[in-house]
This record gives C-alpha cells, structure tokens and sequence, in this order.
C-alpha cells in the first residue's frame, strides 16, 4: 500500500518575532462565496517530472471537489512575463480562486494585488509572491531542505572530508536557497572541503554527466550533497561504472534513486531523501477552498521538510512504479495507476 505520510503540520507566521505567538489567520468571511467555483493554477514549470507529477496531483484533488465546476492550469516556462500574462488570462476566464507558484515573487507582485483588490484569494505555494496581499501560503521551506541534507551529511563523515555539490539550476530561487541552508551548515565545519560544484539542473543524465566530470577531477571525494530531483540517481550510476566507491550522498524522493538505494544498501551504501512534497498545490487547493466556504485558515503554513532514512526507506521506495514516481505522494493507489498508465 502507499505509505500515507501523516505530516505534523507546523503553522507559522512568517517573520515572528515571538517564536510562541498564535498563527496569523485568514477570516473566511472576507472571501465566503457560494459555489461552484472556477480555479486557477498559475504554474511555474512542467520541464521535469517533479513538475508534471504537481500537476497531476493538484488535478487529481480537484477532480474531487464536485464544488469545482472548472479548473484551469497554466504554464509559465520559468518565465515571469509569461506567469504574469497567463494570471491575466486566467482572469479573463472568471476564476473565483488563484493558486500559484511565483517564477519571480518581485515580477508578479503588481499582478498579485490586482487579483486580489478583486477580491480572489490568492494561495502562494512553494514560493513567495513578493507582496502581503496573499490570502495564505504553504511551503517546505527550501532552506530547510539545504540543511537536513548538509547536516547528516557532515555525521556521516565526522565532519570532515572532500564533498562534491550536484546543484540545480544556476539563478533558480528554489536551488539557491537549497545550497544556502547546506552553506549554513558546512561552514561550521573547516575540515569539510568542496572540491567541486556543478550545476546539473535537477537532472539525471546531467546528474550523471557532471558526476563523471567531477570524479575524473578530484581522486579523493567522501561525500555528495545534492539538490535533490534525480541527480543523485545519476550520480550512484556515475561512480559505479567509474568502479569508484559508493559515498554518503543526500538526494530527494524520487523513486529511481530510491530503488538504487536499496540495491546497493547491503554493500553498505549510505543516503538520506529530503523532500519537497508533489502534493503542495494540492494543499493550495484545499486551503483556498476552505476561504471561499467561509472558514478561517492558517495564513502561512510551513510543513516541516519530510525526510527519508534507512529506517524508513522501505516505505517509501515503490519497486512496481517506474523511476520517475515521486514517492511522497498523497495520491489515491487508483489515481496513481491512472497517472502512470498514461
């Protein structure tokens, strides 16, 4: 059965000053409207399978809304112009909602304020909009994700060793702030030493690419922080066609490294799986109806950075699904075999 993570949700309001004060609340009230709705989702990218699995997971929640008369999904190619002519279509179309994810948060925040002076919610998710006037927002934070990785890391080597950077997308808020929360960690530790840093996009073939390149440069590596998507997939497979070692390597919840992982684990391959969950739009969703039905939200919501270790592995790593599953998933079995047969 899929493992259905129950999350411990951790409400936070964004900046406090009083780490113990009360969440700040959004009143249903100012957006309580009677049904059925029109939502819009202003996406950022679907250019990886992370990306297509968000989507089909926010289709497949709101495939289960009868309250949803239509729902519209766009994408904006990691171009904020784009993002910013696609919410003014969305518009067009009459949404009673607007769920997105922010290419830019500066770029988009004149077009935030003009959906809601209309009085639309709007539900920031993964990323900020660069104004307050959102109605709510949920995130992992990616800092977080950068220091769970960076911080077992270090315990595995006893914080000391050559390590190699897999990163993201060069200029990508999501891959900066990643790489500065595994900063904030390694720079506490001067035996730590990164011989080389290589942008790989998320990618497993580029993962893999700039893997071989790394380790044809540096004979000595203990170790692999990675940016997560499926760069590490590409990485194991890098080291063991160079006949090198297996190292502790950080990767994501991506199942084809989750399924490497597990192969190599008797020969004592070690790793750890943050996450940044497929089912954060989803959330989105639910959150913005919950408004337009009159109820009180959290108005941010930070879910803490879900984590895959060697005692939890088994429950998450899918044998009968291909590489490109995303395992941390709220998605029914039924809506995962229809995503998958497509």
């Amino acid at each position: 059965m899929l493992k259905r993570t129950v999350i411990a949700v951790l409400c936070v309001v964004l900046f406090a000053s009083v780490a113990l004060a009360a969440p700040e609340m959004t009143k249903g009230a100012d957006y309580k409207k009677e049904g059925p709705y029109t939502v819009g989702f202003a996406n950022v990218w679907v250019g990886n399978t992370w990306g297509v699995q968000s989507v089909g997971e926010f289709e497949a929640e709101a495939l289960r809304h009868p309250e949803i008369k239509a729902f519209y999904i766009t994408d904006a190619q990691n171009n904020a112009a784009k993002q910013i002519a696609d919410v003014e279509d969305l518009l067009a179309k009459g949404i009673d909602l607007l769920i997105i994810q922010a290419v830019s948060p500066q770029a988009i925040a004149p077009t935030i304020e003009k959906v809601a002076a209309k009085g639309i919610p709007v539900i920031a998710c993964v990323s900020p909009v660069g104004t307050d006037k959102y109605a709510a927002s949920v995130a992992a934070l990616d800092e977080d994700f950068g220091r769970v990785g960076a911080e077992w890391l270090v315990e595995q080597l006893g914080g000391k060793g050559n390590i190699i950077i897999l990163d993201g997308m060069a200029g990508i808020t999501v891959a900066e702030n990643r790489l500065k929360g595994a900063k904030a960690v390694f720079d506490q530790y001067p035996g730590i030493k990164i011989v080389g840093h290589e942008y790989a996009d998320w990618d497993y073939a580029k993962g893999k690419m700039a893997t071989e390149n790394l380790l044809a440069a540096n004979p000595v590596i203990g170790g692999i922080w990675s940016s997560g998507g499926d760069m590490t997939r590409g990485a194991i497979e890098a080291f063991v066609a160079a006949r090198r070692p297996l190292v502790p390597m950080t990767g994501e919840d991506n199942n084809g490294f989750l399924k490497l992982w597990k192969k190599y684990q008797p020969d004592g391959y070690k790793a750890v799986g943050a996450s940044m969950p497929t089912y954060l739009f989803a959330e989105g969703l639910l959150i913005g109806l919950e408004l337009l039905q009159g109820n009180d939200v959290v108005r941010d919501t930070i879910i803490p950075v879900p984590t895959i270790t060697e005692a939890n592995l088994d429950e998450y790593v899918r044998f009968d699904l291909p590489d490109v599953f995303w395992t941390n998933t709220k998605m029914t079995e039924d809506d995962i075999k229809r995503f998958f047969s497509n």
